[in-house]
């Protein structure tokens, strides 16, 4: 009898205690995500726009935390039977133009803003039809 009467004020001591248990408001604490920022280029040359698209809307420049440093493309690829763009070459009909940025740099460093790079290519007019 003694047993079970131990075993009875145990059960009830636990059930007091956990019924006692005040709840959190908010028992899950999130933590704010870390901003990201990301790089735009703007074009110093009007003819220039399908490049600033193409750098514009690559993946590699966008959602960048601060403190990551970013190589910048210095080569750009065009086929003028397509007139097709790009940052690797296409294929053996490609021709190659070198871009500049303000500033000659080569890469950036991201701060705790969007940078914003201008840029023109040298010899884009070879690379016009």
């Amino acid at each position: 009898m003694n047993k079970i009467l131990k075993i009875l004020s145990i059960l009830v001591i636990g059930f007091v205690m956990f019924s006692c248990e005040t709840p959190t408001d908010n028992p899950v604490e999130e933590t704010p995500e870390e901003p990201t920022y990301s790089i735009t280029f703007i074009k110093e040359i009007p003819e220039q726009q399908p490049l600033a698209d193409l750098l514009n809307s690559s993946p590699d420049y966008k959602n960048l935390k601060e403190g990551t440093e970013v190589e910048l493309p210095k080569v750009i690829y065009l086929t003028l039977e397509t007139e097709q763009i790009a940052l690797e070459p296409i294929d053996s009909s490609t021709h190659e133009g070198i871009i500049h940025y303000e500033g000659n740099i080569t890469s950036v460093v991201i701060g705790n803003e969007d940078v914003e790079i201008k840029f023109r290519v040298w010899g884009w007019a070879v690379l016009q039809k």
